[in-house]
């Protein structure tokens, strides 16, 4: 490819595309379309990536940002038994273009999805990244079809923290939020998240940004077109138990996702866009 920044890289037949611009450093793997990493210049990875992460197109990679579709969590209704959260981690896809400036890299990849499979769901999909002083995710899904589809779909996104014991996700007070290690009952957030323990919460609120600090970081989260946000942490039980999860990465990792879980339709021959946009910078003196 002729480009001034990024390289494209094959690892054991796993496609890599790798991005050396003067503002920062990312890698996007071809399987998935996953963002894997994104290091500003001169500072740490926003994202974190297990030690144990399969590269090699065997599962979905474990870190990073995947992109959950068309539905979130366990399949419902006609496609039960199908894999947990979609089809679309474990496709390969195909870089459509991508735009080159000083400031961004801007790239578009498409879902390869096989022809029986657009025709049974009716919807195809891409990825919009825009990359410079912080990361934007697009996932735009289109109904081809001429009836009412249903949509859930997340990007879920793994954190970097230093360290577990010293963050506070801020902006979640008193929302109201499913609790899926509880029956799936619906509490209410009672202060500013921490996590101590196993937790996997879908906030219910279409809220646009949360604040993640971290030791050393702010990194603000803002979310278009979702009705959720999702925070998980499997803590050190669970973790021990996910084979593509290093034993104590735990410790330096929490999911802020923006999702629709709410019963999303998309009309006929329209478009829906689901947007996270990331904004990491030093930790303020004055929070």
């Amino acid at each position: 490819m002729n480009s001034q920044f990024i390289t494209k890289q094959t690892v054991n037949s796993s496609v890599f595309y790798q991005i050396n611009h003067p503002n920062f450093c990312a890698r996007i793997a071809e399987f998935g379309a996953q963002l894997l990493s994104f290091t500003p210049t001169g500072k740490q990875d926003v994202l974190w990536l297990s030690k144990q992460a399969q590269l090699d197109g065997s599962k979905a990679i474990r870190g990073g940002a995947p992109l959950c579709w068309p539905w979130f969590g366990p399949a419902q209704a006609e496609y039960i038994g199908e894999p947990q959260h979609g089809y679309v981690r474990t496709l390969t896809w195909s870089l459509k273009s991508f735009v080159e400036t000083d400031s961004s890299i801007e790239l578009i990849m498409k879902a390869n999805l096989a022809k029986e499979l657009i025709d049974s769901l009716g919807l195809g999909l891409q990825v919009r990244y825009v990359l410079g002083d912080n990361i934007e995710i697009e996932l735009t899904t289109t109904n081809l079809s001429n009836k009412p589809k249903p949509l859930s779909q997340a990007i879920h996104t793994y954190f970097a923290l230093d360290d577990v014991n010293d963050h506070t996700l801020l902006g979640l007070n008193k929302v109201s939020y499913i609790d899926q290690l509880d029956d799936s009952k619906q509490k209410i957030q009672n202060g500013e998240v921490v996590i101590t323990e196993h937790t996997d919460r879908v906030y219910l609120t279409s809220q646009d940004n949360v604040t993640l600090l971290n030791t050393k970081q702010q990194v603000d989260i803002v979310g278009v077109g979702h009705d959720s946000i999702v925070v998980w942490n499997p803590w050190q039980d669970v973790a021990k138990n996910m084979g593509d999860f290093d034993d104590n990465g735990y410790k330096n990792m929490i999911c802020v996702e923006m999702a629709n879980t709410q019963g999303l339709v998309l009309a006929p021959n329209s478009q829906y866009t689901l947007t996270q946009k990331i904004n990491a910078r030093d930790k303020s003196r004055h929070l």
